[in-house]
Formats: C-alpha cells, structure tokens, sequence
C-alpha cells in the first residue's frame, strides 16, 4: 500500500471512559501494560507499507502529542512524508463550530491536498486490532468501489454503542443498507470506523458537506452515498477490541489475560509499536505473589497480584492485595490496602488500609494523581 495515505481521526474524547478521558482522548488511553490505544491503528498502517500519516485532533491532544512525538518508534521521522500531527482550527469561532468528522476533515484539507498519495485509508482510534490493510486494497480494487468499509463480525449485548454502524450486504459484498447505534438488526456486520477511498473522492465529499452544513462522515456520506456510490465491505476476521465504555475498556484489557488473544495482538511479524521508556524488570519482592497478571517493567512487587494489568513503575506493598484490577503508571498501592475490580489511572496512591470494591461490570475508577 505504498500509494496510501493514513489520515487518523481521534475524534472527541466526550468522557464515555468517565475519568479516563477528562484530560485525554480515547486514542490516549493507556492499555495493555504499556501501549496507548492509538498504537494499534499506526502500527497497522506502518506494518501496511504507508509512510505518510496524519492524526487530526479535535480537542485534549496533549497527551497524545507527548505520546506520538515525532513518530520514531513506528519509524514515521522522515524528511519526506512522515508522521504529521494535525491540531483543530486555530480560530476559536471555527473551533466552536466543529460539531462532526466532516468539520475534522474540512481542517485538515490542505493537508490531503498537499498529499500525492492516490489513496487515503481513513480511520478511528477506539480500536485494538493487529492486521495489515493489503486484503482491503484488493477487495477495493477488484470491486471498482468507491469506498470499502473494513468490517468484523460482531455479537450485540443490549443497546448498541453511540456511533456503532451494523452492515447489510450483499452476496457480492456490496452494502445494501447501514444502521447507526443498531442492536443487531442486521447479520452482526459492524463497521471498524475504517474507510479506503481514492483521495479526489474525499476531497469532492468534504467540499460538499462543508458547502451544505453537513458535519457526520457515517450518514452524510456513507448512508446518503449508498445508491449512488459503490460502497463494498471487506471482513476482517481476527481479534477486535472495541474501546467504547468503560466497561469495554475494562474487558478488552482483562481479555488480554487470553494467551490466544495476547499472541493474536502481539506478534512478532506484525509488531505493535509504542513509545519507549528503558525501565529495569519488574522487582518480585520475598512477599510478592503475582498469578495470571500482565505486568510491565519497572515495578516492585510485595503484595498479591491476582488477574490484573499492571503498568509501568507500579509499587504494591507488602501485605497489599490486588486483584481483578487495571493499575497504571506510577501508583502506588500502600500496606494491607485490598483492591478488587478497579481501574487506578497514573500516578495514584491508596493509602494502607485502605479497601476499594467495584464489579465487573462497574469498576471503580479513580483520575489520575489520586490520593484515597
């Protein structure tokens, strides 16, 4: 996919991770031990063979600039093409007046212009998946469409996420019909937020939704196109985590515990790049007690670890127990402190003693720089 542009869209963080994203957005969320949700889709597009990626922002980027930088770890610092990362409009009138990915899109417009690429691979940041984008190049090409959704096969549980897209297709892999928000009402096809079109294609449908006042990528362009545009999806069959709750986030991590799920995410002949941060291993302490845990380096392990994530320069105590739990960077969990079903963002401290209780289906979650 030399001759692609990736544009990544991180969207409005909106607080669906309740304290998780106050101050980030989605695709800054920390996940896995050591990763931020956006790795996932970069790493994809780098292992695809494109070289020029643009991740346009709307709002609470700081976290994701620091994290992203200049792109070195997925090898995108180059003096042609490269990582760009692509701030909202700088006018605070214009900035107000973003209400959709299309008034995204309508910022970054010079950007795509400038762009020589013959294809842009348009994506979100919510999702942990490890694929190459060859197969979708195919089924676009083979099929002459004007844009192909990359899709999985996904079993709703109740009411369908905010934004979820469900897909009726044909025999021949042509969308007949999309549902947003729907619960199922279709096969179970649900859209990965992943498009590839011919970049004078996006280009035509920016200009005419900012000529018209329309601002959502999914309705005033894929719904409203389904007739007259040839609109095709290309399953994808392997894992996908989507990062749309908290519940969700907490899933798709505790789902990590899976062997089969963990080698299906990390592999070595499709690597998941991330920042690096040169650490000593992870001290087990003569009192720690770790069973079924990812844990990260630079952490100092005296207390019991039971099904947890355990990030980056984590401190458990000696008589601390901690399980079922996501505990971030730089927390510090005191003596006899009892943890079951948490989420601790960075840097939080629970002071000896101290007992906190969620669910699985509610965790606890508590901000960042914490003190309980």
């Amino acid at each position: 996919m030399l001759d692609t542009l990736g544009l990544v869209l991180t969207g409005d963080n909106g607080n669906i991770l309740a304290e998780l994203t106050r101050n980030r957005s989605v695709s800054a969320v920390p996940v896995a031990g050591r990763y931020r949700v956006i790795d996932f889709i970069i790493s994809n597009m780098v292992n695809s063979g494109i070289s020029n990626v643009g991740v346009a922002t709307r709002s609470h980027y700081r976290s994701l600039m620091d994290h992203l930088g200049s792109g070195k770890e997925w090898d995108l610092n180059r003096k042609l093409y490269g990582l760009r990362i692509l701030p909202p409009y700088s006018n605070s009138d214009m900035q107000q007046s973003i209400q959709g990915d299309m008034d995204i899109l309508g910022g970054v417009l010079d950007f795509l212009r400038r762009s020589t690429q013959k294809y842009v691979l348009l994506a979100g940041a919510d999702l942990m998946f490890n694929t190459t984008f060859e197969e979708l190049e195919r089924c676009h090409i083979e099929n002459h469409a004007d844009i192909t959704v990359l899709c999985h096969m996904e079993q709703a549980h109740g009411e369908a996420a905010k934004g979820s897209v469900a897909l009726k297709t044909g025999e021949s892999g042509r969308v007949l019909d999309m549902e947003v928000g729907a619960a199922g009402n279709f096969s179970g096809k649900r859209s990965m937020g992943i498009y590839l079109m011919e970049k004078q294609f996006l280009e035509y449908q920016i200009n005419r939704c900012m000529a018209r006042g329309l601002h959502d990528f999914v309705m005033d362009v894929l719904v409203h196109n389904l007739n007259s545009c040839r609109i095709y999806a290309c399953c994808y069959e392997g894992y996908v985590g989507r990062i749309d709750s908290v519940a969700s986030y907490y899933a798709c991590n505790m789902q990590l515990l899976d062997p089969k799920i963990c080698d299906a995410l990390f592999n070595v002949k499709t690597p998941i790049y991330t920042k690096v941060k040169d650490q000593v291993p992870c001290i087990h302490g003569e009192h720690g007690a770790v069973k079924n845990s990812l844990v990260a380096d630079g952490c100092i392990i005296n207390g019991r670890v039971e099904n947890c994530i355990v990030f980056r320069g984590v401190q458990i105590e000696e008589g601390a127990s901690v399980s079922n739990c996501i505990i971030m960077q730089n927390s510090r969990i005191c003596r006899n402190a009892q943890l079951d079903y948490v989420i601790l963002d960075k840097s939080v401290e629970i002071r000896q003693g101290k007992r906190l209780m969620g669910q699985e289906s509610y965790p606890v979650v508590i901000a960042k720089n914490i003190i309980v």
